[in-house]
């Protein structure tokens, strides 16, 4: 376990033996929320997910860093069906640990699969919209939209339990149980699907026990109905019906064809228009419930975006003070230069490489006084050691045309000495025997700015014309 204030490994005690902080309490809450989260992975181990989900969450609430119990939440829901929200939980675990963290695959996953996103979409929509149709009363509607739903994702917890809440309304408690059966199977200890278990059960044993005693009413009920006419005894069966005159049967006829007509002519236009209604009514509910999903999708895209650039500004942020050309590496490499001058002072040139490797626009820009002081002060001890050295060889380089060590040499030269106008003008010369015409020229040109009334720059106008 680390220490909080100061990132030091912890003892036993109450206390960090690194930094001093009082770290009892803070053991407490790190213990409280590994015990929720081994909890959660108890309860998820025996697919027990609602249990779980609470545990984690417990656990999130003691410490909002506990990666795994975060990672582990995310699974939980994608295993009930719930992506929008797994997704959500393994892109904060993400920007909380961005290297060495197992979220990152399982985001690449979903993002890698266009046609799976696409599905998770269609079902957020399906689901939503079948949601809407139980508000309007339009039952059959809503059990279209989510079998669709469960077919593009079988595991969709919520989805299985509204199903089965339609079927409890239409009184069909076989469905229902099937229904609430196959939640079981997802999440064995769902709160919800157990309470609607219970009432499809009592349901079912009264129906079973009703239709039993109707049976047995049936088989000891007469199969005859018998009485007395004058001084003959009758006996009908109950299912011997006496036959309908032809006469009444007619009458019987033309008053259904009578009803149909007036139902067809009066009524049905009515409930066309009124369907007609119905339909529009509901088409407009789709197109807004669509265009605030729409909506809903593109803020979560838009966040996962601002979640993306603030990570990458904050890499980039730590790799200004931590890369190569950082303000750390930098400060590093001043010390190192000052170490060497006070164990070997005699090393003039080690030192002055060493030296020559200092970024000089952070002394110039960013550096402390303190800073500048003890570079400045390393400059003057050895640049005027060096310079004079760096000169000599420099123009002993150009003279043998090896241009490349004339050119290195010469511009440290300048580097450590800048009053030394002859380094500055023999660098010109190196770039121009070397071809590289607008290095020359720029080096011409400073030349005459910088030593205006010299005879070097008077050779170096001529170079410039030329």
């Amino acid at each position: 376990m680390k220490c909080y204030k100061c990132g030091g490994e912890l003892s036993e005690k109450d206390f960090c033996t690194r930094c001093g902080a009082d770290v009892g309490v803070y053991k407490k809450i790190i213990y409280a929320s590994n015990i929720y989260y081994n909890d959660g992975l108890a309860k998820a181990g025996v697919r027990d997910l609602s249990g779980a989900i609470v545990s984690l969450k417990q656990s999130l609430k003691f410490n909002k860093n506990n990666i795994e119990a975060r990672n582990l939440l995310g699974l939980v829901y994608y295993e009930m069906g719930e992506v929008v929200a797994a997704l959500s939980e393994w892109v904060i675990s993400k920007n909380l640990r961005p290297k060495k963290n197992i979220a990152d695959d399982y985001i690449n996953d979903l993002q890698d699969n266009p046609s799976r996103l696409d599905q998770i979409n269609q079902t957020v929509k399906k689901y939503n919209q079948a949601l809407a149709y139980c508000y309007n009363e339009s039952y059959d509607l809503a059990l279209i939209q989510l079998k669709g739903v469960l077919k593009l994702n079988p595991r969709f917890v919520q989805a299985h339990q509204l199903m089965a809440l339609l079927h409890i309304n239409n009184e069909d408690w076989e469905k229902a149980r099937k229904e609430l059966n196959r939640c079981i199977r997802v999440d064995a200890n769902n709160t919800m699907t157990l309470r609607y278990l219970k009432e499809v059960e009592q349901q079912l044993e009264t129906d079973e026990a009703v239709s039993g005693q109707g049976r047995k009413k049936k088989t000891i009920a007469e199969e005859a109905v018998v009485y007395q006419s004058g001084n003959e005894t009758i006996i009908q069966p109950l299912n011997v019906k006496e036959p309908i005159r032809s006469s009444a049967f007619l009458n019987i006829m033309i008053g259904l064809l009578i009803g149909l007509g007036v139902g067809f002519f009066l009524i049905a236009p009515a409930r066309t228009k009124q369907s007609q209604e119905d339909s529009a009514k509901e088409i407009r509910q789709i197109s807004e419930n669509l265009d605030a999903k729409t909506a809903e999708i593109t803020e979560y895209v838009s966040r996962v975006k601002a979640l993306e650039d603030e990570n990458a500004a904050l890499q980039d942020e730590i790799e200004g003070y931590t890369g190569a050309d950082g303000q750390i590496h930098t400060v590093d490499s001043l010390m190192e230069v000052a170490k060497a001058y006070l164990e070997t002072p005699e090393e003039y040139e080690k030192l002055g490489d060493m030296l020559y490797g200092v970024n000089v626009d952070y002394v110039q820009n960013e550096a402390s006084e303190a800073y500048k002081h003890l570079y400045y002060g390393l400059m003057e001890k050895v640049g005027t050691q060096i310079a004079g050295k760096l000169y000599e060889a420099g123009v002993e380089a150009l003279h043998q045309s090896d241009y490349t060590t004339a050119i290195e040499k010469l511009e440290k030269a300048w580097f450590f000495d800048q009053t030394n106008g002859e380094s500055l003008y023999q660098l010109a010369q190196a770039y121009r025997m070397s071809d590289n015409e607008e290095k020359a020229k720029e080096t011409y040109e400073k030349v005459v700015e910088l030593f205006p009334d010299s005879t070097i720059s008077k050779n170096a106008q001529e170079y410039l014309e030329e």
